[in-house]
Parts: C-alpha cells; structure tokens; sequence
C-alpha cells in the first residue's frame, strides 16, 4: 500500500502549546503569492507505520480558499512521496514562511 498524507494545523498546534510552538501572523499566511516557500507539517502513513515531518512547499498558485504548490524536498520516511508532487493547502497548515524576493 503506498504512503498517503495529510497536513496537520498549524493553528491547532500553536493553540496547544502557544509557548513553544510559534506561527506567522494569519495576515502573512493569508497573503502568499507565487515563489514564497512555506514549510507544513506533514502526517505521513507509510503501512502501519505514521511519521510526521516539517516540509518545504513552493507556492504556484493562490486561489481564494486555499493554496497549491510543489513538494520542494523529499520525506525520510518514504519514496511514494518525492519532491515536484503537488499540494493543496490552507493558510492554516502553514508553519514557516520565505518570501520571495521581489
């Protein structure tokens, strides 16, 4: 069975343990655009096993509900999932931010 994603909430966490676990402004993850890498947390089932690691996303387009892009570096846990693979996100799944530079 090959391994399957999905993307935990940033807010959520940050909610749970806002001490130590710090997000951008929701203004800043609401205004990405095109070239601005943004790292989310991905929940990876591989079989029985389930992993979770902070990847690096390249944003390519932003539609007004939700964002897509392309997996810029490849999980530890896996080869079913790999760079260059799309992603659906929200402003809410986004951990990180690195604008582009204008």
């Amino acid at each position: 069975m090959p391994a399957s994603y999905t993307l935990d909430s940033a807010v959520e966490t940050h909610r749970e343990f806002p001490d130590t676990f710090h997000i951008p402004p929701q203004a800043e993850r609401e205004s990405l655009r095109p070239g601005d890498l943004v790292k989310l947390m991905f929940r990876i089932q591989d079989g029985e096993f389930m992993h979770v690691e902070r990847m690096w996303v390249i944003v390519e387009q932003a539609r007004p509900e939700f964002y897509i892009g392309v997996l810029d570096n490849d999980p530890y846990c896996t080869a079913d999932i790999h760079s260059g693979q799309k992603v659906q996100f929200h402003s809410d799944h986004v951990i990180e931010i690195d604008r582009k530079k204008v």
